[in-house]
């Protein structure tokens, strides 16, 4: 085994030591985070994931009000796993231009390097994600970049639990959960929004709105609030129908635009007096765009379309989009270096690496 390099290793390998020691015994209750975390002069949070650590080697059951008991005190069978001496990437599907951009940019910078890669799909279950992370260790995978897609703030949750109790270090790629030991790569959200409401005001537009989905996700909200201060920046008052913060995301790779039709169809129907809108991805804006031509509005004409991504396929036909290229290989390289450096030093102050892109004018704004 490994020496532990965190203090959560160091308390699970202690409490791993005692209990195939025979000093507990099958059935035997451990005592409570609480006094845990008194014993070895640590915080609560680090002796709860110490003992999630040891419940999934499954020396130790924890029940809610029970408590945890032990379950085995012997050790396992050796494993027959290959040992692999990797770093894994875990990605949704490649169906998805910005992530098998992101998937290139980190494969590129680990060939770069001379380390050995293993790529893994999950689809759209962020569930195998938590598997697929349970059993790296197994194989020798020194550590991994998760690009999750999580549909829901209750899944969020579940998918945090996962990464408090991971035994290998891990990366987030193009989302942050502050507080929970990851180092993130994110896009400036903030400057996305910003970027593209500018240059909307700046073309002459006052009644600007802005249209989102999955808008509980902090890189999602990001966008809004660089929108909503482009907006306030030029004293112009947000009219509220004319922002669209719907919270729902359920992604479908092979027909991405099936859940932003109707949105867009109502959204138009709420604002048909606006000059622009600002689309807090391509996916949303090519949608606006197919919902303004349905009701006879001409874009730019009647109404100019804005994104955020800058995915080849909608910035060029049936019109270019107007959009904000963001550099997703640059992305997956910085996700590699950054995990490179997590796994040399893993006790490291977790931070957030943030990529900017730039803004590339297509026909949906032309003046």
């Amino acid at each position: 085994m490994s020496s532990p390099t965190t203090k959560a290793d160091a308390i699970q390998a202690e409490l791993r030591r005692e209990i195939l020691n025979q000093e507990w015994k099958v059935g035997d209750k451990l005592p409570s985070d609480g006094v845990l975390a008194e014993r070895f002069g640590c915080s609560i949070a680090t002796a709860s994931k110490a003992v999630s650590l040891l419940a999934h080697d499954g020396l130790v059951e924890r029940r809610p009000r029970a408590g945890t008991r032990v379950v085995r005190n012997t050790p396992e069978p050796e494993s027959t796993a290959p040992q692999l001496d990797s770093f894994a990437f875990i990605y949704p599907s490649e169906q998805h231009e910005g992530i098998w951009r992101t998937v290139r940019g980190f494969q590129d910078a680990a060939n770069a390097s001379g380390r050995r890669v293993i790529m893994l799909s999950t689809g759209s279950d962020y569930r195998k994600e938590a598997e697929y992370i349970s059993r790296l260790s197994e194989f020798d995978v020194r550590g991994a970049v998760i690009y999750p897609v999580i549909p829901t703030q209750q899944d969020q949750v579940h998918f945090s639990q996962m990464l408090v109790t991971a035994k290998i270090p891990l990366v987030l790629a193009e989302l942050n959960l502050p507080g929970l030991g990851c180092p993130a790569v994110v896009i400036d959200g903030f400057h996305a929004g910003y970027t593209m409401a500018r240059h909307l005001l700046d073309k002459g537009a006052r009644r600007v709105g802005f249209f989102s989905n999955y808008s509980w996700a902090p890189f999602m909200r990001d966008r809004y609030l660089g929108y909503r201060w482009a907006m306030e920046e030029r004293g112009i008052a947000m009219e509220k129908e004319s922002v669209l913060l719907e919270p729902s995301m359920r992604p479908d790779f092979k027909d991405p635009f099936r859940e932003v039709r109707e949105l867009a169809r109502t959204y138009l129907q709420k604002n048909e007096k606006l000059e622009a809108v600002v689309c807090a991805n391509d996916f949303l804006a090519r949608g606006l765009i197919d919902s303004a031509h349905e009701r006879g509005l001409r874009v730019p004409g009647d109404l100019k379309v804005t994104g955020i991504d800058g995915y080849a396929s909608y910035m060029a036909a049936p019109i270019s989009l107007t959009t904000y290229h963001i550099p997703y290989e640059e992305m997956g390289r910085k996700a590699f270096e950054t995990l490179s450096a997590h796994v040399r030093n893993r006790d490291a102050e977790p931070v957030e690496t943030q990529v900017r892109g730039h803004i590339v004018a297509g026909a949906t704004s032309a003046s």
